[in-house]
């Protein structure tokens, strides 16, 4: 008990720290005030979809908050241990019955409270701006309707099967040995005797002709057709809502003016069997993702439902679905506010991450070298997802996997980012929360913590002068 009641007391002396801090309370205050109201007024005073409107807010405030705390976190945690080795105060706390290892603890635990106070106070202020919006920029009922079903709500994402596409595995294998026995008669200097080159043009070379063949069957020429099945569709109110389909189309050649014209059957049975009720949308803009209501009588009671798409002669040009989810049924699984405390939740893993990150690195390092070395790992967190992607590209495979195993060193971040689906509408799954929880902050928050932990037990804090 007397210990806990002296790792308090170290938490403690940290929150006040900062609060002794007022120009950083100031400053944060006003920033993350400040922002949160000049940008809604922006956005209330600009022309614009109310869904599109409050869209724009959530993503751009919320990212802006996990930033500037998560930077927060990082100088604060570093500073408030070299501070105290500085100035010498630390000798004051480990002369008494406590270890270094409770001393970290009770820093962690101070920067654990003080993350939350300021993710929950700023977050409250983003959700109440949010409400204010959708009450104040609805111009009419079917606006109103719009942010019910497709902002203020949780709705989980279905992948479709294209029934008109067969195993392509086959084909994709004979296609690549035919390339591979064609770049080794012609270039036999740089692949026979070299199974790395091999290996990456082969790697390469699957990705490529998988995606070739999977477009292939994603794409509707002209007066042409694209069958859909969907199972799986679960709609939390069955008698109430619709099911949207969400869908972004890439037009070869472009269309001089920048839209197509599309024709749908849709079912709950294959419509070129059984016919289906027919919709049409007129003048869309392409290479962006465009939503369209069904009546959820449509989706059998299995959850299956078909979607036949018909590509007007008019359009005068080839259409393709591209693979990034170029072709989704969304379906209501909830409420916002619960996907909100999720998102809200994950944002708060990431601090508890970075205060793990911030005090491992105080604890070993100096203030500059420390702060340096931490914002290389939140960049490259935020940018694994790209990090990735260009590896998988453009590296060989003994690059490739070694940058692999040093890149599972730091976090990823973009991973974790629950942004993208919450300004969307669509669920921020208990999965994401739980992996992050594991992940995140006990494997790798752990690990750091661990490392941070035996350095600072064995760092010379002072030397005995003779």
């Amino acid at each position: 008990m007397i210990l806990m009641s002296r790792i308090w007391a170290i938490s403690r002396n940290l929150i006040k720290e900062f609060l002794r801090r007022r120009a950083l309370v100031i400053f944060y205050i006003l920033i993350s005030s400040s922002y949160t109201f000049l940008f809604a007024w922006w956005i209330h005073n600009n022309e614009g979809q109310a869904d599109e409107k409050i869209q724009t807010f959530l993503s751009y405030s919320l990212s802006l908050t996990a930033v500037m705390l998560s930077l927060l976190t990082f100088f604060f945690s570093i500073a408030t241990i070299s501070r105290d080795i500085k100035r010498k105060e630390i000798f004051t706390v480990l002369t008494k019955p406590l270890s270094r290892g409770k001393y970290l603890a009770g820093k962690f635990l101070g920067m654990a409270v003080l993350n939350l106070v300021l993710l929950v106070s700023t977050t409250g202020v983003i959700l109440g701006f949010a409400y204010l919006l959708k009450y104040t920029e609805p111009q009419s009922d079917y606006e109103r309707a719009k942010l019910d079903e497709l902002v203020f709500v949780a709705r989980q994402g279905v992948q479709p099967t294209n029934l008109d596409m067969p195993d392509i595995k086959s084909e994709v294998e004979k296609k690549v040995n035919d390339k591979m026995a064609e770049l080794i008669r012609s270039d036999p200097q740089i692949y026979q005797g070299n199974p790395q080159a091999v290996d990456a043009m082969r790697f390469n070379l699957t990705k490529d002709y998988t995606n070739e063949l999977t477009m292939r069957y994603r794409t509707a020429p002209t007066d042409g057709t694209i069958l859909w099945h969907f199972t799986g569709i679960k709609p939390k109110d069955h008698a109430n809502k619709s099911v949207i389909l969400r869908y972004k189309q890439e037009p070869y050649p472009q269309p001089p003016d920048d839209h197509v014209v599309n024709e749908w059957m849709i079912g709950p049975r294959n419509p070129l069997d059984f016919g289906g009720k027919g919709l049409r949308t007129d003048k869309q803009i392409v290479r962006t993702f465009h939503e369209l209501p069904i009546p959820v009588s449509e989706v059998s009671e299995e959850g299956e439902l078909y979607v036949l798409y018909h590509n007007p002669a008019i359009n005068r040009a080839t259409i393709v679905f591209p693979t990034d989810n170029g072709m989704q049924a969304l379906y209501v699984a909830g409420g916002f506010m619960g996907n909100f405390i999720r998102t809200v939740t994950i944002i708060y893993l990431h601090l508890l991450f970075s205060s793990c990150l911030g005090l491992a690195m105080g604890a070993w390092l100096s203030f500059p070298v420390a702060v340096l070395l931490v914002l290389v790992v939140y960049v490259l967190g935020l940018c694994s997802t790209f990090v990735d992607s260009a590896l998988t590209w453009a590296a060989g495979e003994t690059l490739r996997t070694t940058m692999n195993f040093i890149l599972k060193i730091f976090p990823k971040y973009s991973l974790y980012d629950p942004v993208p689906k919450i300004d969307k509408g669509l669920i921020v799954p208990y999965g994401m929360l739980l992996s992050c929880l594991g992940y995140m902050v006990l494997i790798k928050g752990g690990l750091v913590s661990l490392f941070g932990y035996v350095v600072f037990k064995f760092r010379e804090l002072a030397r005995v002068i003779a």
